[in-house]
């Protein structure tokens, strides 16, 4: 469904959560006010005061509470809202409150009595991409008599849409002389309450920092106040607004590897039938289906602007052929009703609407004019460009109504078209665009369906530009979000009077951290009364419904079993623990934290203890990898510290870590040196030898004498570069006993302290710390910003020459090394090309003249991708034989 969901690979999480809307301004938006220094009561949109008494800040002073506590490095002792300072733009002024991930957040401020109401504001500040600071996607503000029933006041879009750029500030305002209430059917300009409630939205992995609410108004009841009716928070319910559907099965079919784009009629009845262990169908599932593709042949995406009309032409001719896929769900359905003694049942349908989009330049021609039409204002304008979009979706429409008329479908019912844009386009043009098209779709009796991701731009419009139903992705499955992020969602379209989508994929079949991820979605709906009320969008992939059905696993099947219910809204809410699994280690129980030579070769093995569920499944990583049980690891030039992540999922998932130390001695890089000399990667015979004598001294102190020790371990190190600037040993053999050397010579900088400028979108698990912990799966990532750092305080002066990098993809195109004993004093350890360094990707060093000193940093000079920077390992290192 969603934009990034479409290749079933997320890096959504961090494409879509962190790479965020182009700016652009909507029409219907009123310019941005900046607020620092400006009273609310002079702001210029406001009427002269001859037409309205003068207003005061009733907030001024006053307590509040918020639904969140704010993050304990930005708090609120509770009067930080309404002391009336506005914070400088600088993120570290202590006027501004900051706000985490979570759920939205609610600040509810008492007047004491009720008093005449007629302006909010709320002022919120913004530094993205330094310093991960987002203004919210959303704020509204609601009045109430008792502090339970709310009536609202507006719903508020940010109005410059996020973007890039220095700090910023906006403010949030309903004015009632300019935007009247919104909520309640009333056409008063004035609010008479007593409690006032501003809601914001977060973003999920980045900051809101907010620093003054005012409540312009009076004491009092002014002429023209009213009372603002309530309106309870609800989901949209299945009924007329929904064509009769309440639980809408999304099927893809455009081109998608494998077939899986080619809906059968044997892939389509477990998915509008619950059907038994043996196939044969016992009940109805899915009664309405939506038809959607998003790839073309041509590998055009129909959800971006990017199809033409052969593109658009392919695609109907897909799914109305005579054989295609919309014939396979008729026979499908004709099947089923046949076996349940329903032979007149009719699937409900949905069928998508590509967006045309607003760049192209040669869509097509629609009408045999000759002329080929151009969405693109720059060419021919805005007001044509939008006539041609009008245009060409009327083509659309007229074709679908022409091709299943045609068909005459015996046992399929169109109730709907949906549009495939999953916001409402920011241009001036996009809402008319969708307002023309619900008015040619309501001309054909047919409903018009939406379901906008979760950082949909002003979602809370839809009905406003003629959408009858709207169901809003949470995005949970895909991962990057806390699990309140569900019970978020589910807040947010209560508010909006729309409902929520559920998420799964065919991940799930393998992975038990996506099945818990699906089971949370069931047990969330459960609980907010998404199953009991609301209608339902369901989001699987290409394959997951089926695959359930069909699957021979138990656990698998019950995962069906508990769709159906959940369908029929008999689900119960599952939360059990997982069992616990014994983990083998070439065959002996792992207790715990392992030691073993890196001469070894391993393998892992588990057992689940008392598992009489048949539910529960047991996956495995090996340093961030997958790992599938048995599979042999061979540690020769592995050595250092790598993790086993055992993950036992039943309802919920436990995660046990266990560190496997493969450890390097003089007998283990004796013992790959004979092994390289057998395989022949020396050139001359003499080459082992020489290593194998300071091996040979290295034993002699090993455990004893640690100064001697690591001498000949650098003699050791010197030699093999020797030996590699000569091109005496193989690259094979140089890596993987130089990374011997690395593991005994220590990393300096492993477990010290570090800090960084930055952590991508403030995720705990990218913070600095991972990049010395030892472990090549663990990693930190700084913000999208060329000036970023990351340093280590070895805790006092040392001695090195070497600085290793591993990075990650996101990695430096240039950078510089520099070292300090007091953080304000810094010089480059490379003193050529004023100390910049070019990066390579992998694991990369970086030699030079030896230096004494207790701070290193790394300074980022440029990106080599749209990232930030990030690295796996940032490792310290003495290896110069002219430092002891």
């Amino acid at each position: 469904m969603s934009w990034y969901k479409r290749w079933a690979a997320v890096a959504m999480t961090a494409v879509m959560m962190v790479s965020l809307v182009p700016a652009a301004q909507a029409s219907e938006l009123v310019p941005t006010m900046q607020a620092k220094g400006i009273s609310p009561a002079d702001d210029p949109a406001s009427p002269p005061d001859e037409e309205q008494p003068k207003l005061r800040n009733l907030a001024l002073g006053l307590p509040y509470e918020w639904s969140e506590a704010p993050d304990p490095s930005h708090p609120d002792a509770g009067n930080k809202l309404t002391d009336g300072k506005y914070g400088q733009l600088d993120m570290n002024d202590p006027a501004l409150v900051g706000h985490v991930r979570g759920k939205a957040r609610e600040v509810v401020f008492d007047l004491g009595e009720e008093k005449s109401i007629g302006k909010v504001t709320a002022h919120f500040f913004q530094d993205y991409p330094a310093n991960s600071i987002l203004v919210p996607l959303t704020v509204s503000m609601y009045v109430s008599d008792d502090k339970e029933n709310w009536g609202l006041l507006s719903h508020n879009a940010t109005q410059l849409l996020w973007g890039e750029g220095p700090p910023r500030e906006e403010m949030f305002a309903w004015d009632g002389s300019r935007d009247g209430i919104q909520g309640g059917s009333t056409d008063g300009k004035l609010a008479y309450a007593r409690y006032v409630k501003v809601i914001f939205t977060t973003h999920p992995t980045l900051w809101e920092y907010i620093d003054e609410i005012e409540i312009m108004g009076t004491d009092g009841k002014m002429d023209g106040a009213v009372k603002v009716p309530a309106e309870q928070p609800h989901f949209l319910e299945p009924g007329e607004a929904t064509g009769g559907i309440r639980n809408l099965n999304l099927l893809y079919n455009g081109q998608y590897a494998d077939g899986l784009g080619d809906w059968t009629k044997e892939r389509i009845i477990p998915n509008i039938s619950y059907v038994d262990q043996n196939g044969e169908p016992t009940d109805w599932l899915f009664d309405g289906v939506l038809y959607l593709g998003l790839a073309s042949p041509a590998g055009r995406d129909f959800g971006l602007g990017q199809t033409n009309l052969g593109d658009w032409t392919w695609y109907l001719d897909k799914t109305f052929a005579a054989a295609g896929d919309m014939q396979q769900l008729n026979e499908a359905t004709k099947e089923v009703g046949s076996k349940l003694n329903q032979p007149d049942y009719k699937e409900k349908v949905v069928l998508m609407i590509p967006n045309p989009g607003e760049s192209l330049n040669d869509f097509g021609d629609v009408d045999g004019s000759g002329e080929s039409l151009s969405f693109n204002a720059s060419v021919v304008g805005q007001e044509k460009a939008l006539e041609n979009r009008k245009k060409a979706v009327q083509w659309w429409l007229d074709q679908v109504r022409q091709r299943w008329q045609a068909a005459n479908y015996s046992n399929l019912e169109l109730v709907g078209m949906y549009w495939l844009e999953e916001q409402i386009s920011t241009s001036e043009t996009g809402p008319g665009l969708i307002k023309a098209v619900s008015g040619k779709i309501h001309d054909m009796n047919l409903k018009f369906f939406w379901i906008p991701h979760s950082l949909a731009y002003k979602s809370y419009m839809w009905k406003d530009v003629g959408f009858d139903a709207a169901a809003l992705q949470p995005n949970y499955f895909f991962g990057g979000m806390d699990q309140d992020r569900l019970e978020d969602a589910a807040n947010t379209a209560k508010r909006y009077g729309m409902s929520n989508e559920v998420e799964f994929d065919d991940r799930m079949l393998q992975d038990g951290v996506f099945r818990e991820r699906y089971i949370d979605y069931l047990n969330s709906g459960a609980a907010t009364g998404l199953m009991q009320k609301g209608f339902r969008a369901y989001y699987q992939g290409n394959n997951a419904v089926y695959s359930l059905a069909v699957s021979k696993d138990p656990g698998l099947r019950l995962m069906y079993d508990w769709l159906y219910q959940y369908l029929n809204g008999t689900y119960d809410i599952h939360n059990s623990t997982p069992p616990e699994a014994d983990v083998f280690i070439n065959g002996q129980k792992l207790n715990g934290d392992v030691v073993v030579p890196n001469t070894e070769t391993v393998a892992f093995t588990w057992e689940v203890q008392d598992d009489d569920s048949g539910l529960t499944q047991v996956t495995a990583t090996f340093d961030g990898k997958p790992y599938a049980p048995g599979t042999p690891i061979d540690l020769k030039g592995m050595p250092g510290k790598h993790q086993l992540a055992i993950t036992v999922a039943a309802a919920k998932s436990k995660t046990t870590a266990y560190t496997i130390r493969a450890a390097s001695t003089a007998d283990t890089m004796k013992a790959h040196v004979n092994l390289f000399a057998e395989q022949k990667q020396f050139t001359t015979p003499g080459a082992p030898r020489s290593l194998n004598a300071q091996l040979d001294q290295m034993k002699r102190f090993e455990g004893k004498n640690a100064a001697q020790f690591d001498l000949f371990l650098k003699g050791f190190n010197a030699k093999l570069d020797q030996l590699y600037a000569d091109r005496i040993v193989s690259d094979t053999a140089y890596a993987s006993l130089k990374e011997e050397v690395y593991d005994l010579a220590g990393n300096l900088a492993e477990n010290k302290s570090v800090t960084a400028s930055s952590v991508e979108g403030s995720v705990s698990t990218l913070a600095p710390k991972y990049a010395v912990d030892g472990f090549s799966s663990t990693r930190w990532a700084s913000n999208y910003v060329n000036d970023s750092w990351f340093q280590v305080d070895l805790g006092e002066a040392k001695a090195f020459d070497t600085v290793r990098i591993e990075w990650e993809f996101a990695r430096a195109k240039t950078y510089k090394i520099l070292v300090s004993d007091d953080q304000q004093n810094w010089s480059s350890v490379i003193q050529d090309n004023d100390g910049i360094i070019t990066a390579h990707e992998g694991k990369e060093t970086v030699q030079f003249a030896p230096v004494t000193a207790r701070y290193v940093k790394f300074q980022g000079i440029e990106r080599a991708t749209d990232y930030g920077y990030s690295f796996y390992e940032f490792g310290i290192y003495n290896l110069s034989q002219s430092r002891e």
